[in-house]
C-alpha cells in the first residue's frame, strides 16, 4: 500500500468540485491520458469513468468505478488497468483550518502489480502520487482562484 498526503488551500468542498469531475483526472493523476466515457450516474457508487491509460506510444483502455462516495470526506475507487493490474484508491480530505488535507492510499488488488514485491512497487506508486496529488492541489487552487469562492487565505 503507498500513502501520501497534502495541504490544499481550497476548502474540502472545492477539492470535492475536482475530484467528481471525471474530465479532471486526466490534469491531475500521472498517467491518465484521457477520459473515454462517463456514466451518466456518476460520481454515485457503482458508476464509472472509461479512461486511456498510457502514451502516444501505446494506450489501455480500462475504467475506473467509485466504491464509496461521502463528499467532502471521502472517494473510493476501483481502478482498473488491466492486464497490469487493478488497484483500490482511497482518497480522504479533511479540513484543515481554512484549506484541506488530502490523503491518497492507493492498493493494488490483483494483477501484476499485486504480485510484485511491495519493495519494489511501494516506491514507484508514491513517487507517481506524491506527483498527481501536487497536480491535483494546483488544479483544485487554480479551479478555486477561478471561481472565486470557497478560496482559503494564504
Amino acid at each position: 500500500m503507498s500513502r501520501n498526503s497534502i495541504s490544499i488551500a481550497a476548502l474540502p468542498d472545492a477539492v470535492f468540485d475536482v475530484l467528481e469531475d471525471a474530465y479532471a483526472y486526466p490534469r491531475w493523476v500521472v498517467g491518465a491520458r484521457r477520459i473515454r466515457r462517463v456514466d451518466a450516474a456518476w460520481p454515485a457508487v457503482g458508476s464509472k469513468f472509461h479512461h486511456a491509460l498510457g502514451t502516444v506510444a501505446g494506450e489501455l483502455h480500462d475504467s475506473s468505478k467509485v466504491l464509496e462516495h461521502d463528499r467532502p470526506a471521502r472517494m473510493a475507487l476501483e481502478v482498473r488497468f488491466r492486464p497490469t493490474g487493478v488497484a483500490t484508491v482511497l482518497i480522504d480530505v479533511v479540513a484543515e483550518g481554512s484549506g484541506s488535507h488530502v490523503t491518497i492510499e492507493e492498493s493494488p488488488k490483483c494483477g501484476l502489480v499485486a504480485r510484485l514485491p511491495k519493495l519494489l512497487v511501494d516506491p514507484l506508486l508514491r513517487a507517481r502520487n506524491a506527483l498527481s496529488l501536487q497536480r491535483l492541489r494546483h488544479e483544485v487552487e487554480s479551479d478555486d482562484r477561478d471561481r472565486g469562492s470557497g478560496r482559503a487565505a494564504s
